[in-house]
């Protein structure tokens, strides 16, 4: 029983922190919207440490599952063969993990979008700027004068 609540508790923290990316990648949408380079990067480096969280969070629920006798089962699978006691709360547990994954992934699709269509613009931009500096060279080379006689 003891090694389920641990698994619970994971779960949790889990959920916990795919919300904590879910706003991250808000932010991050906020921060490309506007053009804040700066803030998508501060974005970017929040990201990485949760990335990491998760690789963690990922190593102790498979050496929870090991203990458990349960290794590679799913979530799903998880909550079909949670002890009776136990099944409503992990059964609410899993949703919300779930829930919070969904959310994350929209913030994300959306956060991904934003850039792209930003970094296009940033893209024309730096075109129309290398074009204005190529023809101003041209322009300088044709209107150059000759002062050797």
């Amino acid at each position: 029983m003891a090694g389920w609540q641990d698994y619970l508790k994971l779960m949790r923290s889990l959920s916990h922190t795919m919300k904590e990316l879910s706003q991250v990648e808000r932010d991050k949408n906020a921060a490309a919207a506007r053009g804040d380079l700066q803030g998508v990067e501060a974005c970017m480096k929040r990201e990485q440490v949760l990335s990491l969280t998760l690789r963690g969070y990922d190593q102790k629920r498979d050496k929870l599952l090991a203990e458990l006798g349960m290794t590679g089962l799913t979530l799903n699978q998880m909550e079909s063969r949670s002890p009776e006691e136990l099944r409503l709360e992990t059964k609410a547990v899993a949703e919300e993990l779930r829930r919070q994954y969904e959310i994350f992934q929209a913030a994300s699709g959306a956060a991904r979008n934003t850039l792209e269509v930003n970094l296009r613009a940033i893209e024309r931009m730096q075109a129309v700027q290398a074009g204005d500096a190529a023809e101003a060279e041209e322009t300088r080379k044709n209107h150059q004068t000759d002062f050797r006689a």
